[in-house]
């Protein structure tokens, strides 16, 4: 800091003990130069800071001739104004975290500059005579700082332009106007700030911030539309902040994504149990349409404990672990952890390399064969990418699949499956390796369902490839079915309207009900693997209840069947008692890379298996 400057402080009103004031105040100005540190308690509505000279400052509690600056209360919140109220700036200006400002309402640790050396920092603050210690100790050893240039300036338009209107103009450019929260700017300037106090102030200061996503937003909007879905968000906004302590902060990041700011807490377990009250009081039904609503939330907490530099790393691991909340159901939260970021780094890597995949060949498909179990045949593969990575080998779906989901790169994977599949099955036919009538199934994500542009994507390669709609199939799992029913069966109609049979895939780990299966225009249901694989238990008799009674609806609903994961000879043995049509699993084989599956699919009627 400058040694040119420094402080003469001169109060106009009765004067007291540093100290005195400070177990009731909210809020208070503390200035430093070189060699002092004063604090004045903010109790009048306006106050004039003052140039005795180029370097010197003084503070009034009235209006007075050579104002530098005024600070001024209003709507419940100090303003610092560059010069009057009549509009009239100062000859060198303040500063603001480093940024020249005109009009600005004062933020915690906001750090103003008035000239040369001489500056102030803003603290709102809450005292009790068992921690005024610690405000004592901060005065006496704080040290200035600077939160970074993230203040908009806000100019006089004329010399008779009103504080109230210069003030209502930057506080609406801080809020967002469906919910009246703050915004994302608002909240990463004030995370910024208490970020750097932690850094350069007070070392054993700590926050969190609760980053949450809505769970099923979209549902809500596409079923009861988007002004229903806008008063849903603010409803929930509304229940946020009555779970919150006096100057913690919540804003609307935009969409259904909203972030919380826990300043100044004890520990840890003060976040998770604002998370655990949050998700109780969403819990409770809100009425939308005139019908009843059940919201959830997920949440994702990173705290200051692990020290972080900047807001946006907070920022990105509150929401890396938000990501990992969702994963694990829904209504969850989770706090993030080293082992988290490791893994969070070695996504980003994967999610550049995929990129590269397709360019460089290094994606595969495998066909796993599914076969009649009252004719002993093959009837058709389910076709299966994997990718071959340059460094790890051969990398299973389930971990780069979600990845090409989160950043949309799953549309182009998406049609890169479907063209490789049709492709290798005009092979086959034009070379006469399979029977004619075989087909390939491929599955689609939640995203892809989404794609207004799949249909006609899915038209052009049947075209392309000269492949008979029903010979190509799509498997979409129940809970992405689920997810969005109504879309799903306007999805199954346009599918079924060019010939394609949808496919149910992990049937009996969803939510549904059989009861939905006649609205669907479905061709077959995939029994979950976790169905066949507990028939491995002895006196174990649920599973088998269970898939039987999947069985016998979907053939009365017209439905055909398929098991997965049948491994063993007796999970077979029971299977065709119960009248299943088609298994698939490890017993007949493994997926196939293109070469092996046309052997296989060659041997005919000479299959080996026995049944």
């Amino acid at each position: 800091m400058s040694s040119q400057g420094h402080l003469a402080i001169f109060f106009y009103t009765t004067s007291r003990h540093i100290y005195q004031g400070i177990m009731n105040t909210k809020r208070l100005l503390i200035f430093k130069d070189k060699n002092n540190v004063l604090v004045e308690v903010l109790e009048k509505k306006i106050y004039t800071v003052g140039r005795c000279s180029s370097d010197d400052i003084f503070l009034s509690s009235r209006e007075v001739s050579r104002g530098h600056a005024t600070i001024y209360f209003l709507d419940n919140s100090f303003w610092i104004i560059d010069g009057d109220l009549k509009g009239r700036t100062s000859t060198n200006g303040i500063l603001i975290n480093e940024a020249r400002v005109y009009v600005q309402k004062l933020h915690q640790y906001d750090i103003i500059t008035f000239c040369k050396g001489i500056e102030a920092i803003f603290i709102e603050y809450e005292g009790d005579p068992q921690s005024s210690h610690v405000l004592e100790e901060l005065i006496k050893n704080i040290t200035i700082f600077f939160s970074g240039k993230d203040v908009k300036e806000v100019k006089f338009s004329d010399s008779k332009t009103e504080v109230r209107t210069l003030a209502s103009q930057f506080q609406k450019s801080q809020l967002d106007d469906l919910t009246n929260l703050p915004n994302r700017s608002a909240f990463l300037a004030r995370v910024r700030k208490s970020l750097e106090f932690k850094r350069k102030i007070a070392e054993e200061h700590q926050f969190s911030i609760l980053f949450i996503d809505v769970d099923r937003f979209k549902m809500v909007n596409d079923s009861l539309g988007h002004l229903a879905g806008d008063q849903f968000l603010i409803q929930l906004a509304e229940r946020f902040k009555t779970c919150l302590r006096p100057g913690d902060m919540v804003a609307r990041l935009g969409g259904d994504e909203f972030a919380i700011l826990l300043d100044d807490i004890d520990n840890l377990n003060e976040a998770t149990s604002v998370a655990k009250r949050l998700q109780k009081d969403v819990a409770k039904p809100l009425q939308l349409e005139k019908q009843e609503v059940y919201p959830s939330i997920s949440i994702g907490i990173a705290s200051s404990y692990l020290q972080y530099q900047t807001v946006e790393e907070v920022l990105r691991d509150a929401d890396i672990a938000m990501y990992n909340a969702k994963k694990t159901g829904r209504a969850r939260f989770v706090v993030f952890d080293e082992k988290m970021h490791q893994k969070a780094s070695e996504l980003l890597k994967l999610d550049g390399d995929l990129r590269k995949a397709i360019d460089y060949q290094q994606l595969q498909l495998y066909y796993q064969p599914i076969v009649s179990l009252k004719e002993k045949i093959l009837i058709g593969f389910e076709a299966l990418i994997r990718w071959n990575h340059p460094e790890l080998g051969l990398v299973n779906p389930d971990t780069f699949i979600p990845i090409a989901e989160e950043t949309n790169l799953i549309y182009q994977l998406g049609i890169w499956i479907l063209n490789e599949a049709c492709q290798q099955l005009k092979i086959w036919k034009h070379n006469a390796l399979i029977k004619s009538d075989l087909s390939i199934s491929i599955n689609i994500s939640s995203k892809q369902l989404s794609d207004t542009r799949l249909i006609k994507s899915i038209e052009r390669i049947l075209q392309k490839y000269e492949i008979k709609p029903g010979e190509l199939k799509l498997e979409l799992t129940e809970s992405i079915a689920m997810e969005d029913s109504q879309h799903t069966i306007k999805f199954a109609n346009e599918l079924k309207q060019i010939g394609v049979p949808l496919v149910v895939d992990d049937f009996g780990t969803g939510y549904s009900s059989l009861s939905y299966l006649n609205r669907f225009p479905i061709d077959t249901l995939k029994i979950d693997r976790s169905f066949v694989s507990n028939m491995d238990i002895p006196n174990e008799n649920t599973s088998l209840n269970i898939t039987n009674s999947i069985i016998s609806l979907a053939h009365s609903l017209g439905v055909k069947v398929v098991a997965e994961g049948i491994e063993k000879a007796y999970h077979l043995a029971y299977l065709k008692q119960m009248r299943c049509d088609y298994g698939q699993g490890y017993l007949f084989s493994e997926p196939l890379d293109a070469l092996s599956a046309t052997d296989l699919a060659q041997k005919g009627l000479d299959w080996p298996w026995k049944f």
